[in-house]
């Protein structure tokens, strides 16, 4: 969610409340997903990515807040 935050940022998307006005998505969804008290599904991860222009696997993998069990397979040469 961190790097959602800066990327919303970066598009003008000061609050929580600008960020629904632009996805559709509900203040109080984004607050949890923020509070990483929910898990996104892959409906809002796909409207994330289009607002924000963010690859999906940036979304899932490379925040910082993300947990998973299972290790992310290593990129294709």
């Amino acid at each position: 969610m961190t790097t959602l935050l800066a990327e919303a940022k970066e598009h003008g998307d000061e609050t929580v409340a600008d960020m629904a006005e632009r996805t559709g998505i509900s203040r109080s969804t984004l607050h949890r997903l923020a509070a990483s008290t929910k898990q996104p599904s892959l409906t809002t991860l796909w409207t994330l990515h289009h607002a924000y222009n963010i690859q999906l696997d940036t979304l899932v993998y490379n925040d910082p807040h993300t947990t998973s069990a299972t290790p992310r397979p290593p990129a294709p040469k």
